[in-house]
């Protein structure tokens, strides 16, 4: 599997858990055409036939993520999964660091902390961009933020995500999403072992 079409998936999948209104049905058919692995291309072909429409994709997020009404909410922040609230010191310290190790810096208009999970799966992608097209000399620091980034963050995060979505009945495009992310990360650190 191509690190480049790993970190096109991460970026896609960022945007589906940070955009409400994100429209990624293009995209995701891009990136099912020249998908080869079949642990990613059932989840992405689900995901890409179950696109909602653009009025009632903004709505499920919010029920699903933000304000759930008759259910538990699917909190997107690492902190919360992990710790039970907000802004966990223990989680955002090291996440930071690999953030900055990265030369990553949030905006800070952003208004999202950077435990946010499509935030992570961002920042994955850019790692691997990195990996793929960055300096030789600093590749082996990359994969192993990258490395890092899945299995101290993004392992446990998704695996509480992806365990969430079916007990609040979740729409299959978003049931999809967190499947595909689950998928995305042992796929992607199989790739990163080989170079």
């Amino acid at each position: 599997m191509s690190l480049a079409l790993l970190a096109d998936l991460a970026q896609i999948l960022a945007e589906a858990f940070l955009e409400p209104d994100a429209d990624l049905k293009e995209g995701l058919q891009q990136l099912l055409d020249g998908c080869a692995s079949p642990s990613l291309a059932s989840p992405l072909g689900r995901m890409a036939s179950s696109v909602l429409s653009a009025q009632d994709q903004p709505v499920e997020y919010a029920r699903l993520f933000l304000h759930a009404k008759d259910t538990d909410t699917v909190h997107l922040f690492e902190s919360v999964q992990a710790r039970g609230h907000h802004m966990a010191p223990e989680v955002l310290e090291p996440l930071k660091a690999i953030y900055d190790e990265a030369d990553i810096s949030l905006q800070e208009d952003l208004g999202i902390p950077p435990d946010h999970l499509g935030l992570e799966l961002s920042c994955l992608s850019y790692l691997l961009a990195q990996v793929i097209e960055g300096d030789l000399a600093e590749r082996d620091r990359y994969v192993e933020l990258a490395q890092r980034l899945i299995q101290e963050h993004l392992r446990p995060f998704t695996a509480v995500v992806a365990e969430q979505l079916p007990q609040v009945q979740a729409h299959p495009y978003y049931l999809a999403a967190s499947e595909l992310a689950a998928a995305l990360l042992p796929e992607t650190g199989k790739a990163l072992a080989e170079i």
